[in-house]
């Protein structure tokens, strides 16, 4: 549970270092940061998979890519449901999208590094 919980935060770290670098993101507070992580990791885990299911000839022409526009598409969907956060298009949300995987792949590995 506390993984669980250290995970969230971690993510909500890089979703705020996201807003920083890439326009069209913007967060109100750490808060709102934290529960746009629980929310996306929410729908990310009930929708992700079907959604590549039924756009599974998408996926193959495009060579996988095309699952990069999934997730795009549930970072503006988390958005819609989180007061504190405001993602001003679908370009800024396949862009932070990306940029906070990068940046959460590196923080979990710093922090398992130094724990």
């Amino acid at each position: 549970m506390i993984s669980l919980l250290v995970s969230f935060l971690l993510y909500a770290v890089a979703f705020m270092l996201t807003a920083r670098i890439v326009p069209g993101i913007e967060v109100r507070s750490f808060r709102s940061a934290v529960g746009f992580a629980v929310v996306f990791a929410i729908l990310d885990g009930l929708l992700f998979k079907l959604l590549a299911i039924v756009t599974l000839p998408l996926v193959v022409v495009t060579l996988g890519l095309f699952l990069l526009v999934i997730r795009a598409w549930l970072f503006m969907l988390t958005d819609k449901f989180i007061d504190g956060v405001k993602i001003d298009g679908f370009f800024s949300a396949l862009i932070g999208s990306l940029v906070t995987a990068c940046l959460n792949s590196g923080i979990t590995w710093m922090v398992h590094k130094i724990f």
